[in-house]
């Protein structure tokens, strides 16, 4: 019976990450570019010697804990805003950024800013690679869907190129490494990055004037969050029930 008070503890622990999980998502559902989360499950095992293989197994399992929270890249909606610093990736990929501690940060959250020293950053600071920079006094800055730079100098009358954006990818996205504020860091598991022109090689295009909106559906993560709250509460009548037994046995040994 103390066992059973384990197992449950288990249960309200992996349903109390659900939950955590997808209350998340939902905070997120406005965020541009934001990618939900899914957690998976693995049963809790009791390790048995190689010598008692041949032995009958007769062993319940011993609970469940959380295999993996995994994030989903689909595409989001791509939402019209018609702001010129407005950039959505449509297709697979991500822009490079340099995260504060120098190392190369991938984001779909593609608001952008000029900073104060001209270069085009994340909404949050972080510079674009390859860095761009834009003149002081520039007007009309155009991003073509090949990721070419352009803005109409002060003095000019054409547009004039001041560099491209690139595209990275990852054989397994989904192996990123999550560091907030919808950037990702490489990792041995996402495979090799290989960067070049939008639209090529398999490289979402640029789409300036559109953000992409985060994947997750309000209906989804209602239906999913009420089934973790029902397996949390199952997994607190459990605790309650196993106590009672308890007590009944305590008492019976009076």
């Amino acid at each position: 019976m103390i066992e059973s008070l384990y197992i449950a503890e288990t249960g309200l622990n992996s349903q109390q990450k659900m939950i955590d999980v997808i209350s998340n998502n939902i905070a997120n559902i406005s965020t541009p570019g934001y990618k939900k989360a899914n957690v998976s499950f693995a049963e809790l095992v009791t390790p048995v010697p190689a010598d008692a293989l041949q032995e009958a197994i007769t062993d319940s399992g011993k609970g469940v804990h959380v295999a993996s929270v995994q994030l989903d890249f689909r595409s989001g909606e791509l939402k019209q805003t018609g702001h010129p610093m407005d950039l959505a990736i449509n297709g697979e990929g991500f822009l490079a950024v340099e995260m504060l501690d120098g190392e190369t940060g991938y984001s779909r959250a593609g608001r952008l800013r000029i900073a104060d020293d001209g270069f085009l950053t994340t909404q949050d600071g972080l510079r674009l690679q390859p860095g761009i920079q834009v003149p002081p006094e520039s007007t009309d800055l155009t991003v073509t869907q090949s990721g070419n730079v352009l803005a109409r100098v002060q003095g000019s009358a054409e547009l004039i190129e001041l560099g491209q954006l690139e595209v990275a990818r990852f054989a397994q996205p989904e192996a990123l490494r999550a560091v907030g504020s919808n950037v990702f860091k490489a990792s041995e598991q996402a495979g090799a990055m290989t960067a070049g022109a939008a639209g090529t090689n398999g490289n979402g295009m640029l789409v300036q004037g559109f953000a992409e909106m985060a994947n997750v559906s309000m209906n989804e993560e209602m239906v999913s969050l009420m089934l973790a709250q029902r397996g949390y509460q199952l997994n607190a009548r459990l605790v309650q029930v196993a106590d009672q037994v308890l007590e009944t046995i305590n008492n019976i040994r009076r």
